[in-house]
């Protein structure tokens, strides 16, 4: 049996899985992308934690992005798991109809900016490079392939495209994740899902070896399914009701040598990126330290779960994928205003409140008067509720 947390009444599809502490560390996970991208300059956050933790979070933070995988696979596997707990199956049409009612709308409007509105705004229409950007990285973007061009080809030269890498490796995930579940025995599911992972494990190997670039590392899709795996491998082992007093007892006991190793994980300069050694396996330190920090937001009890539960924060986290999407707009915009305007006191800090307010009230806005019109559509395609539009 799944865990569940009933956040409303139950629907004619039965009880709601919903788990409110991992929209909070959705949140969290955006935080640290957005820390990484100089949202917030790293001189600022200094004054608040220190240099040195500045430093990390400046450095590691786009790790976040592996939060988000981690949390994709954990969510989207349970609630399949759970669906053929119900219905002794999957629907993978309604399955990929729900994705594609929850993420095509907003990402197609954010390549329609990016390729077609912004350039404009910058300046860039009819330039030898504009073309190249569009010869060489649009057809990917519209088929979620944008990750393989960039690592195959080059980077994406704009940084409010850039970030639709994720995106499309999410996607190509989602093709192949509800297979296991409606094709693979329940017996055989734990030991593919590990006998994949190793092989992307050595996989990232091999490109460490080979590449001197990163590119092959973080844009490719195979380097990076041990991370998404490793959600669904969190979601495959999940005890059964009987035992979580003591699941809650052992998490209440190791959730602080994680936090110690995390925080340890997350200090390391340059995390990811020192020698072949650490471009391998620096990954599989990451997704431990994740789902770890994943199972004790789901099954724990202490400061974490609750703290990660707070309505406000929990509302962020219901609206990250917009806040992941938009935020390169805002620090673009602020990019193109910031050294026109005067100098005034705390000019720094007063302008990274007020674009990080910007790019919450974008991303609320895009939920409550755009994507919210196609996620009240999936209620026809699903079948195990899970959160509340």
């Amino acid at each position: 049996m799944i865990e569940t947390v009933n956040d409303a009444a139950p629907s004619a599809h039965g009880e709601r899985v919903y788990f409110p502490a991992l929209d909070g560390l959705r949140f969290i996970a955006f935080l640290m992308v957005y820390l990484f991208h100089d949202g917030i300059s790293q001189a600022v956050v200094g004054r608040v934690t220190g240099k040195a933790v500045a430093r990390a979070l400046r450095e590691n933070g786009g790790y976040g992005v592996q939060l988000f995988f981690i949390l994709s696979g954990f969510l989207i596997t349970t609630l399949l798991v759970r669906e053929e707990s119900r219905y002794g199956g999957v629907a993978l049409r309604a399955f990929w109809i729900r994705r594609i009612l929850r993420i095509w709308p907003l990402y197609y409007w954010i390549v329609v900016l990016g390729f077609f509105v912004l350039p404009g705004i910058d300046g860039l229409w009819g330039t030898a490079g504009y073309a190249q950007t569009l010869k060489t990285h649009l057809a990917a973007f519209l088929v979620f392939l944008g990750n393989w061009s960039m690592a195959l080809v080059n980077p994406i030269p704009h940084d409010w495209l850039s970030v639709l890498w994720s995106v499309c490796v999410e996607e190509q995930f989602y093709l192949l994740v509800p297979l296991l579940i409606a094709f693979v025995p329940r017996g055989g599911r734990v030991p593919l899902v590990c006998l994949v992972m190793a092989a992307s494990i050595a996989y990232r190997a091999y490109c460490a070896r080979t590449y001197g670039s990163q590119l092959m590392i973080v844009f490719n899709s195979f380097s990076q399914f041990d991370t998404l795996l490793s959600g669904v491998l969190l979601a495959l082992v999940q005890r059964p009701s009987a035992d979580r007093p003591r699941l809650a007892w052992a998490l209440a006991i190791l959730q602080w040598p994680l936090y110690a190793a995390t925080i340890w994980l997350f200090s390391q300069e340059r995390l990811g990126q020192l020698g072949p050694w650490h471009r391998t396996w620096d990954f599989v330190f990451v997704w431990l330290c994740g789902a770890g920090i994943v199972a004790v937001a789901v099954h724990g009890r202490g400061w974490l779960a609750n703290a990660l539960a707070y309505p406000r924060l929990v509302y962020l986290g219901k609206i990250s994928y917009g806040l992941y999407m938009y935020h390169e707009i805002a620090i673009w915009i602020r990019h193109r205003i910031e050294h026109r305007l005067p100098w005034f006191p705390n000019k720094d800090e007063l302008l990274s409140i007020a674009f990080l307010a910007l790019v919450i009230a974008m991303a609320a806005a895009s939920y409550q008067f755009y994507e919210r019109r196609f996620l009240e559509l999936k209620s026809r395609w699903t079948r195990v509720p899970s959160r509340p539009v």
